[in-house]
């Protein structure tokens, strides 16, 4: 498993998401797409792919859980 920096791995992810968000159709953007936990509140919130980019790029709990997931399946480490 490589280690990389969470910054690397926000980056990662964020045009990760972008890549997916320019493949659908404008329309389709806002709908929910993701269900997603808050791994401090335990709260599910449904998602949209711009939702989610906001997540990430405000480092909400959701968005950092979901790059750490991400890092972890594209088989990379977040170091620090």
């Amino acid at each position: 498993m490589s280690m990389i920096s969470y910054a690397q791995a926000k980056q990662l992810t964020l045009d990760r998401l972008r890549t997916v968000m320019n493949s659908m159709p404008v329309s389709e953007r806002g709908m929910p797409r993701y269900i997603l936990g808050d791994p401090v509140t335990g709260v599910m919130k449904s998602l949209s792919i711009l939702d989610l980019i906001n997540e990430v790029q405000r480092d909400t709990n959701i968005g950092k859980n979901y790059v750490y997931s991400e890092a972890k399946q594209l088989g990379y480490a977040i170091a620090g």
